[in-house]
């Protein structure tokens, strides 16, 4: 029994670390009852729907089908490559970064293992984590803290897009010249035969990808969400509840905690109230803040000192600071969980690569809103 928890605390390391950060941070905020607003149920309810919509829709060769159709209609690897990415960036400005890296990093896996293009998955993925975060910063339903400020400050819609469009655009141009650099234009194919969709359940795994989805947006509740998503499992696809991530759910878990037990410290308050002082000051504390605690509670613990003018600086801040470290955006660690899962040894050159590519993008945009300004 003692060894199975081992196992369970030591398998994974970011869940792992991320446990030992969120009980030191209980030793500074002992469990009380404001804990329960740490806790984001609709970000765990979505992804958990996420990953039995594309581990049910993997099962019934869907992935395959269309992998197949796309490699062999555009058939080099750079063309391919950018329609992924570009994919995710543009489906990132309506249904947030998480749920498009959820479903889509899991078919680009596919597609590089399958057609013996595996040496470009990293930078593929990295890509496509770095198209979601810059590609959902554009709307207020992007991105959680897009929805938390845009609701804060009663940000007009037009206002909130202007805002963001240098940001966004920018980062565009940035994807597609480092994808046409970066990929080669070889030709690749599928070495399959070609597959298809295997029964009706492909419309359950439809179903449940679509409610996970509408609860995204808010149309469908986060309780009638999980249980109707826990149903439907049951029933069609009972066997998948084994190929959750529950190491991932559980991470995000801790890092509510901790984040949340962070902006409660009044050391942390103080320090960051006085970081404050003006428009700029404003950016570059969302930026730094975002790289620490990630930028959803960045943006919640900022907001409480920010003016009503510095609400937009603040908005850019945590938006750039999604990038830099991994949990700049805790939608960056599920590709990292996907890649790591899959690649156990290329942590190291994953986290370098993205490093790299992070802090050139990060140079190049914020000169970019600083300009403008």
């Amino acid at each position: 029994m003692l060894a199975k928890i081992k196992s369970f605390f030591t398998k994974d390391k970011v869940f792992l670390i991320s446990f030992v950060v969120a009980l030191i941070s209980m030793l500074f905020v002992l469990p009380n009852q404001s804990y329960l607003g740490y806790f984001k149920l609709e970000v765990l309810v979505v992804m958990f729907g996420l990953m039995i919509a594309v581990s049910a829709l993997s099962e019934q060769n869907f992935f395959k089908v269309v992998a197949t159709h796309m490699v062999r209609q555009f058939k080099s690897l750079k063309l391919v490559s950018l329609i992924i990415i570009l994919t995710t960036f543009f489906l990132g400005m309506l249904v947030t970064n998480d749920a498009v890296l959820l479903t889509l990093v899991p078919f680009t896996i596919y597609v590089t293992k399958h057609t013996k293009q595996e040496k470009y998955t990293i930078i593929i993925v990295i890509l496509q984590t770095l198209a979601a975060n810059l590609g959902s910063a554009l709307t207020p339903m992007g991105d959680p803290q897009n929805i938390y400020l845009y609701s804060k400050f009663d940000i007009p819609f037009m206002v909130f897009i202007k805002t963001m469009l240098p940001i966004t655009l920018t980062g565009l141009v940035l994807i597609v010249t480092t994808t046409l650099i970066l990929l080669p234009n070889h030709k690749i194919d599928l070495y399959t035969p070609n597959e298809k969709i295997k029964d009706y359940k492909i419309l359950v795994a439809f179903t449940i990808l679509m409610l996970s989805i509408l609860c995204v947006v808010g149309v469908v509740d986060v309780i009638v969400t999980l249980l109707a998503v826990v149903l439907l499992t049951m029933i069609f696809f009972k066997h998948l509840f084994k190929k959750v991530d529950y190491h991932l759910l559980l991470t995000f878990t801790m890092f509510f905690i901790f984040t949340g037990n962070v902006s409660q410290i009044n050391v942390v308050k103080e320090v960051v109230g006085a970081l404050l002082i003006s428009n700029t000051s404003t950016f570059i504390a969302g930026f730094f803040t975002s790289q620490v605690i990630s930028n959803v509670p960045a943006a919640v613990l900022l907001s409480t000192f920010a003016q009503s003018s510095q609400a937009l600086y603040l908005l850019q801040g945590v938006n750039v600071g999604a990038m830099g470290t991994i949990i700049g955006s805790l939608a960056s660690l599920i590709t990292y969980k996907f890649v790591i899962n899959e690649y156990p040894n290329e942590f190291k050159r994953y986290l370098i690569t993205y490093t790299i590519i992070c802090v050139i993008y990060i140079v190049i945009i914020t000169s970019v809103v600083f300009i403008l300004k």
